[in-house]
């Protein structure tokens, strides 16, 4: 419902809510998303009667969203004329009233109250929760959302929390992938944390709710609605089992890590890159690698482990952990890496994650593409990207 009114407005708004619309040739004025709200608020009475029952913040919460999409979409074309896009930002589309039911009131004038596993939400009174918050602190406003037929209250709080002491532990070099998750090295011990594939095995269940909802498109010539909507909100508890599986191999994994090093470094993947590959898409994005290091980045904050990232373009998979070599090229078929200078030999994805791990200690290896020899002792730029150009065979990591 957040975008329900959109198109209902008279000649001179039809295009305001869709765009900022340059209501002023000459002064080159732009409608912003406060102009908009003021708009819907003053038509809202005569064209949505419906809107009196809902608090005032699923309309701003959808007027705020709309215009930072705008904004971003914006400035994508704005780089795309100078000829520097950094990444494809598409028009803000119009949403369905049922795809996603969530508003984010604020806590202005003290309308958001907690009192043990209860919460005060405005114009829809008090609300039991599963649990009761788990921090202290002022709240700052609340998210409530609909997800597979079941309704979520994400907090936000400002807490006064000191900083963490810095721990002592090993330095972790990880090396992200699909087979394999997360590779690590701690200069002693490799460790692998397996990828837990949740929508591989779910794909066979998956399949078959989607081939039900679309033999329920019609009855007797009649949409079928009502068992359509149940084949939906199956489908949506489906996905929301892979996601909640996926998450929680996620936070138990990442926070044993960040408890575990003193400092922890990792490589920055070009993710989106990598799905381009539609053989591989699938894998990667069942891996789950970005909300991985997502997370990983945080708990070392929380916990005071230091970490750090490698610059994307960095020849992890094809330098030599033993003498710094660098191949010229390595084959995502290749999972063994050998060393033509000094006869090195071991794991793809453990190489990887020795030369992370050397790279985050002090006296780290220089990564300058311009200074570090190749094989053939010639210096040249690397050549290597994380877009995904070929097929990687079924259970190998994507590391490149």
């Amino acid at each position: 419902f957040q975008l329900a009114w959109f198109g209902q407005t008279d000649e001179r708004n039809a295009d305001a809510w869709y765009a900022h619309v340059d209501v002023n040739p000459d002064g080159g004025q732009w409608l912003s998303d406060m102009d908009l709200r003021k708009d819907f608020n003053a038509v809202k009475a005569d064209l949505f009667e419906w809107s009196d029952g809902l608090s005032q913040y699923v309309a701003k919460n959808a007027v705020i969203h709309m215009g930072r999409g705008l904004d971003a979409w914006g400035e994508y074309c704005k780089e795309r004329k100078r000829g520097q896009p950094r990444r494809k930002t598409g028009f803000p589309p119009v949403r369905k009233r049922y795809r996603k039911l969530a508003f984010t009131p604020s806590n202005g004038r003290n309308s958001i109250r907690v009192d043990g596993p209860n919460v005060r939400l405005p114009r829809i009174g008090w609300v039991r929760l599963r649990e009761e918050l788990r921090f202290e602190g002022d709240i700052l406003s609340v998210t409530v959302s609909r997800t597979a037929g079941r309704w979520f209250a994400s907090f936000t709080v400002d807490t006064c929390e000191p900083a963490p002491a810095l721990r002592s532990g090993p330095d972790i070099g990880i090396d992200m992938g699909v087979k394999t998750l997360a590779t690590l090295w701690d200069g002693g011990e490799k460790t692998m944390i397996a990828n837990p594939k949740a929508l591989e095995q779910a794909l066979a269940d998956l399949r078959a709710t989607q081939k039900a909802i679309g033999r329920s498109v019609k009855v007797n010539g009649r949409p079928c609605t009502r068992n359509r909507g149940r084949l939906y909100d199956q489908l949506a508890r489906q996905h929301a089992r892979v996601a909640r599986i996926r998450s929680d191999h996620h936070h138990k994994a990442t926070t044993q890590i960040a408890k575990r090093g003193g400092s922890v470094t990792v490589e920055t993947l070009n993710v989106d890159g990598m799905k381009r590959n539609r053989r591989l898409a699938r894998a990667i994005s069942d891996a789950g690698m970005a909300e991985f290091v997502r997370q990983l980045e945080y708990k070392c904050h929380w916990y005071g482990t230091e970490f750090r990232r490698v610059d994307r373009w960095y020849p992890s998979s094809r330098t030599c952990s033993e003498c710094g070599a660098v191949k010229q090229s390595l084959l995502l078929s290749e999972r063994t890496y050998r060393c033509n200078r000094c006869g090195f030999e071991c794991d793809r994805d453990e190489n990887a994650a020795r030369n992370l791990q050397a790279f985050g200690r002090p006296g780290r290896p220089s990564a300058d593409a311009e200074t570090r020899k190749t094989d053939c002792g010639s210096h040249g730029r690397r050549s290597i990207h994380q877009t995904a150009e070929h097929a990687i065979p079924t259970g190998i990591a994507g590391s490149a």
